[in-house]
């Protein structure tokens, strides 16, 4: 009490704001809703290049089926008979055309792989469509050669 203050009346104080107890803990409040969680250590992402590597890659039988027409087709050049060149060259059309559709087929498989993984399939089944629209009108070319008697444009 200091001398010349009446006991009974309430004397003024001072209180400091920064040492308030309900202030500090709003601002409490308020740094923990707006900070960042904090990460122990910064996580490594590994990403992984995906392989289409198939058990039965058609794509290598439509190799052997297109050498195999090719032989054919030299052969029947070097013996020099017109129905055996004919032949051969029916052979070597039949050959790309069912090279065409094994391509095809490695496409499909493709396209299902990329589809059970999360990726875009649009080039495969681009691709295997235009095998077998070349393998058909490879077939075409084959069937007339036979029957034109070696010239597809013989109708």
């Amino acid at each position: 009490m200091q001398p010349g203050i009446d006991p009974n009346q309430p004397q003024t104080q001072y209180i400091n704001v920064q040492q308030v107890q309900p202030q500090q803990e709003v601002q409490y409040v308020q740094q923990v809703a707006y900070a960042q969680p904090v990460m122990p250590a910064e996580q490594q992402v590994v990403y992984i290049n995906l392989k289409f590597k198939p058990k039965l890659n058609w794509r290598h039988w439509s190799y052997l089926a297109l050498t195999f027409g090719i032989v054919i087709m030299i052969a029947s050049v070097i013996t020099g008979n017109d129905s055996s060149i004919i032949l051969g060259n029916s052979m070597c059309c039949m050959s790309i055309a069912v090279a065409c559709f094994l391509d095809g087929a490695y496409y499909k498989t493709k396209s299902d792989w990329e589809l059970s993984t999360g990726q875009g399939n649009g080039g495969s089944m681009t691709g295997m469509i235009l095998d077998i629209i070349f393998g058909i009108i490879c077939l075409g070319f084959a069937f007339i050669m036979i029957v034109g008697y070696g010239d597809p444009f013989y109708w």
